[in-house]
């Protein structure tokens, strides 16, 4: 940003500007107008710039007390300092100027002491006001507002208040749908919302934490209160945007103790905000104890992810696929597991959503791939036979712009042919971008690889994408359905297994762990099962056994 080193003299007297120019050239740059209007043009095109105006009352076209009615309904103008030049003693005017913004008077008398004291001590203030007001809304700034709330709590030792981080969702489609006046004007809008409802609420702090994100804090009477006057903003909100279904979410930290780090407590509610972020049917959450033992969680596993694979703590486990005619054994599925250095196990459910999340899941996968590319290898390399080992591919690869290259890199690098390394694509990824996937999968099958569709039919899945996308297996899960033959569920899973058949794909049904469930898979036709009722997931080497017991 450019320094603030100009000062815009506005007066239709060439004598006044030039007195007041020479007084003040030494230390700033000097612009001259001979009229409010022509200050606004310059203003204009020099807002970043002007530190300070010295503004005449009484001239042509445009006067003083209308140019400073014009500048306090502009944001961007609100916070510049405007010093008032006068020639008489009017208590009418000063009164005027001064409820207009005007931030102080100099007589044009021309003393130039005087003038250099007063303009300094103005600019300094408003350099003041600019790290404790924001800009644009006029309310305080982060750094102000967590400064006067911590001076509220000290003061109000003995009251319980309440924390909020209140958040415009999606602001950034707003901008690009409205253009950024538009979101600036709706951010005004908010914060003035924010402020004369906060006005009603006794003594309470208020400010713009970031771009679309404001800080409250007030006493706490009760959640009724609190969820009320959020409720109260919150609609307010949504009649003044009416083009767009505006949505705004709120965390409420209730503060225990009120010598917090305030660090701490804007770290509580934000957690509660994020929880509610996106969830149309709960925009107001509070904070609980258990939000923040489910972050620290988290945080724990952020924590140690890198080092565990560095370290190799994850553990690539098989679990055999089984052909239902033979019950017998026919490749495999690789699943990842986080052993510890002191022998825990770190279940994937813990782990997996967390890495898809922060995008780690991309090195996780290429992890199982090479693990798995070397097990096959080792085994070809030994001379014994072999049936296809499939691993997972996370959504998030398909924004990977490596994804497809990395993994013919690896069975290059190996020297395995891409029918030993099948890939399982969940029914999630091809809902996300459907033609994202369709490329992928014309590429890998350009290449050899044989794809899955996994999960088919427990989520969002679409006869259309069947009809799209070459696939080549479906996989089901037996959560699809109920135990047992009877109900909708079984009719749903043989009408799955007869189109499957019907446009020659092969159907693996996993998570098989009882015996009534494989004899009612036979009697459908289905091809492969999977499940702890033949085999739970075991080491490779456990794996190699199992294959040369059972042929």
């Amino acid at each position: 940003m450019a320094t603030k080193n100009q000062i815009l003299i506005v007066d239709d007297s060439k004598f006044n500007r030039t007195s007041f120019g020479d007084i003040l050239r030494e230390n700033y740059e000097i612009l001259e107008a001979e009229s409010g209007k022509d200050a606004l043009w310059i203003l204009g095109k020099n807002r970043d710039t002007i530190a300070l105006i010295i503004l005449d009352l009484v001239m042509p076209i445009m006067d003083g007390f209308s140019f400073l009615e014009v500048v306090q309904k502009i944001e961007g103008y609100r916070y510049i300092p405007i010093i008032v030049s006068t020639t008489d003693d009017n208590e009418e005017n000063e009164k005027r100027c001064l409820e207009l913004g005007a931030w102080d008077f100099i007589s044009k008398t021309f003393h130039p002491d005087i003038i250099r004291f007063r303009v300094k001590n103005a600019i300094e203030k408003s350099k003041v006001r600019e790290l404790e007001y924001d800009a644009l809304t006029g309310i305080f700034t982060q750094q102000k507002f967590h400064q006067a709330t911590r001076e509220m709590l000290n003061e109000g030792k003995n009251k319980k208040f309440a924390y909020i981080h209140f958040d415009v969702e999606r602001f950034k489609i707003i901008n690009s749908f409205y253009g950024s006046k538009e979101g600036d004007r709706l951010i005004c809008r908010v914060a003035d919302i924010i402020k004369e409802t906060m006005d009603c609420y006794g003594k309470c702090t208020y400010g713009r934490l970031t771009g679309d994100i404001f800080g409250i804090c007030m006493p706490f009477e009760t959640v009724d209160v609190i969820s009320q006057m959020i409720e109260g903003i919150q609609s307010r909100i949504a009649r003044f945007f009416v083009p767009y279904f505006l949505e705004t979410s709120a965390g409420i930290y209730i503060i225990e103790d009120n010598d917090m780090e305030l660090s701490a407590v804007f770290e509580k509610a934000y957690i509660a905000a994020k929880k509610c972020k996106g969830n149309y049917m709960m925009r107001n959450t509070f904070y609980t104890t258990e939000m923040g033992e489910e972050v620290m969680r988290e945080q724990r596993i952020v924590d140690a992810m890198e080092t565990a694979l560095r370290e190799q703590q994850f553990m690539v486990y098989f679990q055999p696929k089984y052909e239902l005619k033979g019950s017998k054994p026919y490749g495999a599925e690789a699943l990842v597991r986080w052993q510890k250095p002191d022998g825990s196990l770190v279940p994937p459910g813990e782990f997996i959503s967390i890495f898809e999340k922060n995008g780690f899941i991309i090195k996780l996968d290429y992890y199982v791939w090479e693990n798995v590319c070397q097990f096959i290898r080792r085994e070809l390399n030994a001379g014994r036979e072999l049936a296809p080992i499939s691993v997972n591919v996370s959504r998030v690869n398909l924004y990977n712009p490596r994804f497809l290259d990395s993994l013919i890199d690896l069975v290059e690098k190996y020297k395995i042919s891409p029918k030993y390394l099948n890939l399982e694509l969940t029914e999630s990824a091809f809902v996300d971008n459907l033609m994202l996937v369709q490329k992928a999968v014309k590429y890998l099958h350009k290449a050899g690889f044989t794809i899955f569709m996994d999960d088919f039919g427990s989520g969002y899945s679409s006869l259309n994408t069947l009809k799209d996308i070459e696939l080549d297996v479906l996989k089901i899960d037996m959560k699809f359905l109920s135990k047992g033959e009877e109900g909708k569920g079984a009719k749903i899973l043989k009408a799955i297994v007869s189109m499957a058949k019907d446009l020659d794909m092969p159907v693996i049904v996993e998570g098989v762990e009882e015996k009534e469930q494989v004899e009612f898979l036979k009697g459908l036709g289905c091809d492969y099962i999977q499940g702890y009722y033949f085999a739970e997931p075991m080491t490779q080497e456990q794996y190699c056994e199992l294959i040369k017991e059972k042929g």
